[in-house]
């Protein structure tokens, strides 16, 4: 194969990753390295969840949040980065509280023996003005 093709080609592929990386990475959700660790079967608990399938976790994260006083918007994500993991990120904008405006929980499962696990929940928050940080972080409002 002529050199200056392959140059060409290569050029072109570097230009397309350049291009992609960024709007993927803007698609992903947020590592967890800005949630704060929270326990796991309190979660499961607290919202009492029984189902272990990252597509019925969302369904019931989504159907068990009644209260929607002030609630500007309810979303949940759940993505597959591999086969073997998935994340379910599920954010809520509005609340009734006087300090935090908004909070999402980000829950990582990992198939094993085909069956889903939870292997980690971590949680974010966003404050209402002049309460603390405007952006989703792992600190708390005041």
């Amino acid at each position: 194969m002529n050199k200056s093709i392959v140059k060409e080609a290569l050029f072109f592929l570097a230009v397309f990753i350049c291009i992609q990386l960024p709007i993927a990475a803007l698609a992903q959700p947020a590592s967890r390295s800005n949630y704060e660790s929270i326990n796991v079967k309190q979660f499961l608990g607290d919202r009492k969840i029984t189902v272990s399938n990252p597509k019925d976790i969302a369904a019931k994260l989504f159907s068990s949040d009644r209260e929607s006083e002030g609630r500007k918007s309810d979303g949940i994500s759940v993505e597959y980065p591999t086969r073997e993991t998935a994340v379910i990120v599920h954010t809520v904008v509005g609340l009734a509280d006087d300090s935090v405006a908004g909070m999402r929980h980000r829950i990582e499962l990992k198939l094993t023996q085909n069956k889903w696990e939870i292997v980690w929940i971590g949680r974010q928050s966003k404050c209402q003005p002049n309460r603390g940080h405007q952006n989703w972080a792992s600190g708390r409002c005041v």
